[in-house]
């Protein structure tokens, strides 16, 4: 949401500076595996619960001397565990995968994911240890599975692991390579991502001569003075980039 400090007649009765604007809804985390090559992002179907646990052991050091009789500890080693659960999707390609790290012993490359804004939140290689069924006769099938963390589980905080489900981004392409204006003109330039199923189709625009020709988030160019400008499109996923070369004449 765009700076609303002086909007909305100045938050007289609607603060979104509030806490409870910023709050995180748990239908929008999901979890997610890559498959077995590393190139797509699978988000597990039919998922509803999700539990993320993180614990640490402590190490006792108490000795004859401590005063009151009080025991003395130190932090020992952590680890974290994720419960998730939900409704069963047969043949989904993410259950297909679920079964395959399940039934060998190679770990799973886990993310999860703030789909609202786009970005994800933790990351870490797991063993699937359990992957339950439960199918009630009156009621739909269900699934639950429990993954034990390998090592940390890496906060994505500030980090572009901004995948998101679907396969990796591999390149973008401009509708034009070269662009012509005059002052005061527009043009919109179309970004195309590929593959098209991408899980994350996000794109920046920038221009490097502001003053010459700007472009908005829409990626519409307009001519500011003449002159050229370069305007680069660039892909969230990969950061994959493509230019337009744009010539500003008088009007």
């Amino acid at each position: 949401m765009a700076d609303v400090t002086n909007t909305f007649e100045n938050q007289l009765y609607c603060d979104f500076s509030q806490a409870a604007t910023k709050a995180i809804a748990g239908k929008d985390i999901l979890l997610a595996i890559f498959n077995s090559t590393g190139d797509k992002l699978l988000a597990i179907a039919g998922q509803q619960g999700l539990k993320i646990n993180r614990s640490k052991d402590t190490i006792e050091i108490t000795s004859k001397d401590n005063k009151g009789g009080w025991k003395s500890k130190i932090g020992g080693m952590k680890e974290w565990t994720i419960d998730n659960d939900g409704i069963y999707v047969l043949d989904d390609e993410s259950h297909i995968e679920l079964g395959k790290y399940f039934d060998g012993d190679d770990p799973v490359c886990i993310k999860v994911i703030d789909t609202r804004h786009v970005k994800g939140l933790f990351g870490g290689l797991a063993i699937v240890t359990d992957y339950s069924f439960e199918a009630p006769f009156d009621d739909s099938m269900t699934y639950s599975i429990k993954l034990e963390g390998m090592g940390a589980l890496v906060d994505l905080a500030g980090t572009n692991a901004n995948q998101m489900p679907g396969l990796t981004v591999t390149a973008v392409t401009l509708n034009k390579a070269t662009l012509s204006l005059t002052v005061g003109s527009s043009e919109k330039l179309v970004a195309t991502i590929a593959p098209a199923n991408a899980g994350n189709d996000t794109v920046t625009w920038i221009s490097d001569t502001p003053t010459k020709a700007t472009v908005s988030a829409d990626g519409t160019v307009t001519g500011v003075a003449t002159g050229a400008a370069k305007i680069t499109v660039t892909t969230i996923d990969g950061e994959k980039t493509a230019v337009c070369n744009v010539t500003v004449t008088a009007a």
